[in-house]
């Protein structure tokens, strides 16, 4: 055999396998922003905020914030907080209705060093919050990874629930391969501060 065609066999054969390689593995989802990890998570019962106060940018500005949450605490934001990057995620603007908006926030001590404010759901404000799926797990499946970069504690165990004819999972690491992000949602109890269940999409 020419070394001409021992090189064309080898080509084809290397092709080969890519193909079957990229066919088959399962696509990796990172997430598009630096990691933050939630500590507290709680509906808020009412905001009050300086005239100024923005969330706008990468930091806060205009003021502080003073957000009293259904577990009769008291917390302030206050200016030049770190803010999230939402992504898919709806933020809350409303800062009127009691109960309208979930506090997402990594905290050091009693101190918000960096925070998001989510929209609650439309029936169940108080209990649940659901948010896109899960893209990764970490710290040997207690954390679980949105794609924004915000991570938040598992319950153990989280309950897998999918419909789908091929939506039978062996684990909850089966589940986010084959269902990551927005394939699925991820719901989080507002009162064990951790995802509960996922569902595919």
């Amino acid at each position: 055999m020419s070394r001409r065609i021992l090189f064309t066999a080898l080509a084809i054969l290397l092709i080969g396998v890519v193909l079957v390689s990229q066919r088959g593995g399962a696509k990796v989802v990172a997430p598009t922003a630096v990691l933050h990890k939630v500590d507290l998570i709680a509906s808020i019962d009412s905001i009050n905020l300086d005239a100024a106060w923005s969330q706008d940018g990468k930091v806060t500005s205009g003021g502080a914030a003073r957000l009293s949450l259904d577990d009769l605490r008291t917390l302030t934001i206050l200016e030049g907080t770190m803010t999230a990057e939402y992504g898919d995620i709806q933020r809350c603007t409303d800062f009127v209705t009691p109960n309208a908006c979930v506090l997402f926030a990594d905290m050091l001590g009693e101190a918000v060093v960096w925070f998001g404010l989510v929209s609650a759901d439309a029936v169940s404000s108080r209990a649940f919050v659901t948010l896109p799926g899960l893209i990764d797990m970490q710290d040997n499946g207690n954390e679980g990874i949105l794609r924004n970069g915000w991570v938040v504690n598992l319950a153990t165990p989280v309950k897998r629930n999918c419909e789908q004819e091929d939506g039978d999972t062996s684990s909850l690491r089966d589940f986010i391969t084959r269902f990551p992000d927005a394939k699925s949602t991820a719901v989080v109890n507002l009162l064990t501060d951790n995802v509960v269940s996922v569902k595919c999409l």
